[in-house]
């Protein structure tokens, strides 16, 4: 289990999988078979106007023909494949057909501005950019920071990988800044539903039932059950009960001052040594209790919704997890739902 990500592989994810055999056939398809067409995928900022490279455009964003940006943005599809469950099939491949056409809009813009200003850019980016940067902003908003070490004093969390690949990719030149920074505004603009993108553009469900028809059982991976072994059995599960002790330590010390805080993304809790970019922890339900204090005497939840349990099944949980999360979550959805997702 990935720590923040939810249960490993593919489960739930057959468009994760498609991008990924897409990015990875088409990138050997033009690295030994069309190497001479590569020419069909380089376009200028300059020409697209001038020349018409609108098929240019097309092509470059779906076909990577370097190595570096085929695997680090096939790490951050995987990481990102989270949305996928909590979205639902459809309207994750919504998101991804509303945002690139956004993206490229935006990329157009730009475009006519710079000639207009007569500023020329080199040879713009090949790959699927604007598909994977808009997802920043749902990951930043939506996905809880978990501590797991530092490095040089600086929290690291599990979050972080995934800034460090898209800096990555997107700090090697001038061009690549550009079409990176469309990306990611067009997510913002996706999120705030401008031009109401979220229902404009969606796969309808005729489509939708087809293709799951066609390809999606070529596609379905099995849920990896998990594995019933003593706690600490292996080196793995030591580090995790460590990693929960020091967690529900930090807590009990935490929780007190924030209860009061009103924030407007999920916000974990400061380590003791004071706040970071990087290095908040997710609150765990045994963490509220001081020394001497034990559930009984706490005062009594609140019933369950049946509704809000039959949401949560929907997603693909069991009744008894999403009952016990909203339990831990003191019968709050979105809370219960960070909890399920990260099979705490």
């Amino acid at each position: 289990m990935i720590a923040g990500y939810g249960p490993a592989g593919f489960y739930g994810t057959p468009v994760t999988k498609l991008l990924l055999c897409h990015a990875t056939l088409t990138y050997i398809l033009f690295a030994v078979f069309l190497q001479n067409s590569h020419q069909y995928l380089f376009h200028y900022d300059q020409d697209v106007f001038a020349k018409r490279q609108w098929k240019k455009i097309f092509m470059s964003k779906i076909v990577f023909l370097e190595f570096p940006d085929l695997f680090f943005s096939s790490l951050l599809i995987y990481n990102f494949r989270i949305f996928e469950r909590r979205f639902g099939s459809r309207k994750f491949i919504s998101h991804i057909i509303s945002t690139t056409i956004m993206a490229n809009v935006l990329e157009l813009i730009v475009f006519s501005a710079l000639n207009r200003l007569d500023i020329h850019l080199g040879s713009m980016p090949t790959g699927m950019y604007s598909l994977v940067f808009p997802f920043y902003i749902s990951f930043y908003c939506s996905i809880p920071r978990v501590a797991l070490t530092r490095i040089a004093g600086v929290p690291v969390t599990g979050k972080t990988l995934n800034y460090i690949l898209g800096l990555q990719m997107a700090s090697s030149d001038v061009e690549r800044i550009l079409v990176v920074s469309c990306a990611i505004f067009s997510g913002l603009l996706w999120k705030v539903n401008f031009l109401k993108m979220q229902t404009m553009i969606q796969v309808p469900m005729g489509v939708a039932k087809f293709f799951d028809w066609a390809v999606g059982r070529f596609l379905e991976s099995a849920d990896i059950p998990t594995p019933s072994l003593p706690m600490g059995a292996t080196l793995e599960l030591q580090q995790r009960e460590k990693l929960d002790h020091l967690e529900q330590q930090m807590m009990a010390q935490a929780m007190q001052a924030s209860r009061r805080l009103e924030i407007g993304r999920p916000q974990p809790l400061n380590l003791p040594n004071g706040p970071g970019i990087f290095g908040n922890v997710h609150p765990h339900r045994g963490a509220d209790l001081q020394e001497g204090e034990n559930e009984a005497d706490l005062p009594e939840e609140e019933d369950i919704s049946d509704e809000q349990v039959n949401r949560l099944v929907e997603m693909g949980f069991s009744d008894a997890q999403v009952r016990q999360a909203l339990r831990a979550a003191n019968n709050n959805p979105n809370q219960a739902t960070h909890f399920l997702l990260q099979g705490l």
